[in-house]
């Protein structure tokens, strides 16, 4: 067998496994937005989807966001959002 595939395989593997994690699943999830954004941007991004701010994270364009909408990753995304991704995630992106 040809080590390349084999490590290929297992490339995609963890790619898809780290995807499948990092998902926006539940009611809370951590957002990532324009890094040259101000801490109002990120308010009105979360504000534009519905959402309630609920922390902000070491950095003022990462924040936690918390909303009863079943697509609210999606209206944060359309709202200037880079990134969704899941809260379990935020616990390296607390103040320190």
């Amino acid at each position: 067998m040809n080590r390349a595939v084999v490590a290929i395989n297992f490339g995609l593997f963890l790619v898809l496994a780290l995807a499948v994690w990092a998902a926006p699943q539940g009611r809370y999830v951590l957002v990532l937005a324009d890094p040259a954004q101000t801490p109002q941007g990120m308010l009105e991004v979360i504000g534009k989807a519905g959402g309630l701010f609920v922390e902000q994270g070491r950095f003022p364009w990462l924040a936690v966001a918390y909303s009863e909408a079943e697509d609210f990753p999606e209206r944060l995304r359309q709202s200037g959002a880079l990134l969704v991704l899941n809260h379990s995630l935020a616990v390296g992106c607390q103040r320190g």
